[in-house]
């Protein structure tokens, strides 16, 4: 894992500074200034100049790939991280971001309306992808860390054996910054010596964190109003463990310490995990959140004013009303809701919903005043009209690839 990380690190670093989206380049605040022509935004020159990142972020997905295969063949075949599918996941998904890259290069050339927003669209939704790809695959990292050390008590049984095991994880994961899989249960006095070599290991070419440091606990509930006081995150407590584990993970990743120091934040949950966002108050200086997995139960407690992109992937989301948001950009792809109505509560400026959604479960908020559609079906000429319509009153853009 030393060499992997001293291999690793800097490429995720890179990625992490890549994403960072120019004032320049923001597709809504583009739609602002010429007053929702979607061509005259594609003219600026955006296309261009997502394509240049997208592309370098693309060299260092392949670049963090290769290692993170040899990592995979490293791993035991008995062991719950081999999961050499990832691999093959990681490649897909590279090859479609590489048709991504490709189709930015033709947007220079659009003439109509009709093709222009489809673009904004795919603009919208697979920058984010591309800027969030290598740091997604980071986290299985975490996986071989805590699953590869009670092989290394192997040859002891019984209760010294699990305690002296227990023991290694937590003091390794404690240096990783990260919650061990397994708690010890506990450590005897006779066991102290046998455990206490343990405490002297290092692993060169990891983050280092300062002495004694902590990245939060579980024992309570956040303030529902959003701190505007960075804090450090060793004293923050977490009320939904799912999260809070997220984000010590990405706390020790970009080797943050306090709250105002996150900007971003990628999470991906496990299938049954259930998620709740009012944690993320303590960070006021959050701007770009991507959840993936799990199911989302409420938006409604969360208060960061300052969060601007938010992106839902693979999971199901039981309500999305939230009266405290105002958010650029909501970005939906391969979720599940029971109630697509909620949408109508939530302050974005665009909800982008790409086809991967069942488009008749939509149809209910093609009927509300609170948005307005964008989606193939309709005229160059209606989408301009839309757009000005929105631009002039207000309202949220909703924007479907599929036509309804």
């Amino acid at each position: 894992m030393a060499t992997f990380d001293s291999q690793t690190v800097p490429l995720i670093e890179q990625a992490i500074a890549l994403g960072e989206t120019a004032p320049e380049d923001r597709i809504d605040d583009a739609l602002d200034r010429h007053q929702g022509d979607a061509l005259a935004v594609i003219r600026e020159g955006i296309p261009q100049r997502l394509a240049i990142k997208a592309k370098q972020q693309l060299m260092l997905a392949n670049e963090y790939l290769r290692y993170f295969k040899e990592l995979q063949q490293q791993v035991p075949h008995a062991s719950q991280c081999h999961q050499p599918e990832l691999v093959a996941d990681f490649r897909a998904q590279i090859k479609e971001l590489n048709a991504y890259v490709d189709r930015l290069n033709t947007y220079p050339k659009l003439q109509n309306l009709g093709d222009a927003f489809p673009a904004l669209m795919d603009m919208n939704i697979n920058q984010a992808r591309v800027n969030t790809l290598t740091s997604l695959f980071h986290r299985f990292r975490l996986c071989v860390l805590g699953d590869d050390t009670p092989a290394l008590v192997e040859g002891l049984s019984g209760e010294k054996g699990d305690a002296i095991a227990n023991a290694f994880i937590s003091t390794f994961a404690a240096k990783q910054g990260v919650i061990p899989p397994t708690a010890p249960e506990y450590i005897s006095e006779n066991d102290t010596e046998d455990i206490s070599q343990f405490s002297e290991i290092d692993e060169p070419g990891l983050i280092q964190e300062k002495p004694e440091q902590d990245y939060g606990t579980f024992d309570g509930p956040q303030t529902e109003a959003t701190s505007e006081i960075s804090q450090p995150i060793s004293a923050l407590k977490f009320s939904n463990k799912p999260l809070g584990d997220c984000i010590q993970q990405q706390a020790k990743l970009l080797a943050i310490q306090q709250s105002q120091e996150l900007s971003l934040l990628n999470c991906q949950f496990n299938p049954t995990d259930m998620v709740a966002l009012d944690d993320l108050n303590a960070f006021s200086h959050l701007d770009t959140l991507s959840l993936k997995g799990g199911t989302l139960t409420s938006l409604s407690n969360l208060n960061n004013k300052n969060l601007k992109t938010l992106m839902l992937n693979n999971m199901k989301v039981t309500d999305f009303k939230s009266k405290n948001l105002q958010l650029d950009s909501l970005l939906i792809s391969q979720v599940n809701s029971n109630n697509w109505s909620s949408l109508l509560s939530l302050n974005a400026q665009t909800i982008s919903i790409d086809n991967t959604v069942d488009c008749n479960q939509l149809k209910p908020l093609l009927r509300s005043e609170k948005l307005i559609p964008i989606h193939p079906g309709l005229s160059p000429t209606e989408m301009a009209e839309r757009m000005q319509q929105a631009e002039a009153n207000g309202i949220p853009l909703l924007m479907l690839e599929c036509a309804i």
